[in-house]
Order: C-alpha cells, then structure tokens, then sequence
C-alpha cells in the first residue's frame, strides 16, 4: 500500500463497519458466515448503518426458505479495533429501511442506529460522514475509491471468530455496460483499477461499502462519500454504485417529518 493510499484510507476507515452473522442451513446441516459491507451517516443528528438492499433482500428470502440467524456482529475493525468479535447487536428486518429494485438499479438499505450501539462504536473509534461530506460522483476529484471487505478473504473459528481482510480498492470511473440497461438511470460505474499485487480478485461481500471521492485542496486531502456499492459485472471488473446524496437527502427528510411530527 502506498503512503497515499494509506493516508486516505485511514481517513475513511473510520466511517466503514461490516455487519455479520452466522447462518444455519438446515438441508446441508452446516452453518457458513454472513458479512456485508457498510458504513456509518449522520443524518440529522441519528447515526445510520448503510449497506446495500439486495443484502436485505437476501436475507429476508434465507428467513423464508427456513435459514436462521444469529450472533449478529457490527465490526469496526477499520477504526482501529481488532476484527473478530465485534459489537452484538439485536437484528430486526422491520427496523430496516429498504429501497431495492433490481429492475430499476435502486439499491439502498438504512438502519437507525439505538444509542447504545452508537456509543459502542464511537468509543471504538468509529465515526459517521456528516452531512458536509456527502457529495456525487459528477464533483471534480483526483481519486476514487471503494471500501469493502470481499468475501473471498473471510475465515472463522469453530468459536465464530471472524478473519477478513478490508480493503481499500481504487477506481476510475466507467462507461454503463451494455447489460446495465435501465439501471443506468440509478447507478454510475467504476472499474477496478489494475494492481500488480492483486488487491481483490472477485468483490463478492464488498456490496454495501462506501464508494469515495479524493480531492487535494492546495495540500489537503478532502473527502466525499458517492456511492453505496451494488453491482459487479465481473468480465469488465466494472462495478455498480447507487449515488449516495440522493438517498441521505431522502433519508433526512424523513427524519425530520418524523420530528415535526411527534412535536
């Protein structure tokens, strides 16, 4: 990693979190981890963990075709914490919000973060993008990057201690591909860039993470979040992101309807 790469992705490093679990399937009577890339924002003052919906949508089909799961894990290993155990937390599918149409390109999941949870992470060093750094992938920037932890580096123990590897995998930014159809009028795509040492060879789990933009100001480094990962057309090694602005923007309106309302 170079010294630059390194210096932003410790800036942004912060805001990333994973969520995991252990999930049970009852026909192979074997259990496999679950781990979905995400991030934390604050809108409006509420601390939210953002991934993709399509992982919402998985899960919710695993529940119907007689999966469990369980030992549900936010881990913030990026803030500086070790990655293994992370902080439980009391999974709920109707505490999620969930906007996800595949047809569409509309890939958004939220979840309002209880104190606790907050606290716990924010004692860890984990922190959410305020508002101030939500931008769009039309901005100027030197840089892209997304942040994401690919399932082809996790491991655990008969204990459930989990092994994985964050990365931090540059792009540039790409043309729709032709399968994208009318998907592009949600989503803007980026490929991976070429890296001798191989930094990811299929981003399977990366879908949630946090797709940044670098810009140096003078000599600053400045930051913007763009995008939540969603797809992977994997020939091209281009992925799919929806723009995260739009979504915060909706997100904080409903917040704050539901302020004005209970006041």
């Amino acid at each position: 990693m170079s010294e630059l790469t390194k210096h932003l992705y410790e800036a942004v490093g912060r805001h990333f979190v994973s969520l995991s679990c252990v999930q049970w399937i009852p026909d192979e009577r074997r259990e496999q981890i679950c781990l979905f890339s995400g991030f934390l924002a604050d809108i409006s003052g509420i601390w939210f963990y953002i991934t993709a919906g399509h992982n919402l949508k998985a899960i919710a089909k695993g529940l119907d075709a007689g999966y469990t799961f369980n030992t549900w894990r936010l881990d913030d290993s990026t803030a500086g914490h070790k990655f293994d155990q992370g902080i439980p937390i009391d999974f709920n599918l109707d505490h999620w919000l969930v906007i996800e149409n595949e047809d569409e390109g509309l890939d958004y999941a939220a979840l309002p973060l209880h104190i606790l949870y907050a606290r716990q992470l924010e004692v860890g060093g984990a922190t959410p993008i305020a508002h101030i750094a939500w931008g769009d992938h039309v901005m100027d920037h030197d840089h892209w990057a997304l942040v994401g932890v690919p399932y082809e580096t996790v491991t655990y123990s008969d204990q459930n201690f989990i092994r994985a590897r964050n990365v931090f995998a540059p792009l540039k930014p790409a043309g729709e591909p032709e399968a994208a159809g009318t998907k592009a009028q949600n989503q803007f795509y980026a490929k991976l860039q070429d890296d001798p040492k191989g930094v990811v060879a299929n981003i399977g789990g990366m879908s949630g993470g946090p797709i940044f933009a670098f810009k140096k100001v003078e000599s600053e480094w400045r930051y913007s979040v763009i995008g939540v990962q969603s797809g992977w057309y994997k020939e091209s090694r281009t992925i799919a992101a929806c723009p995260f602005s739009t979504f915060a923007l909706e997100l904080q309106r409903l917040v704050e309807t539901a302020r004005n309302t209970a006041d």
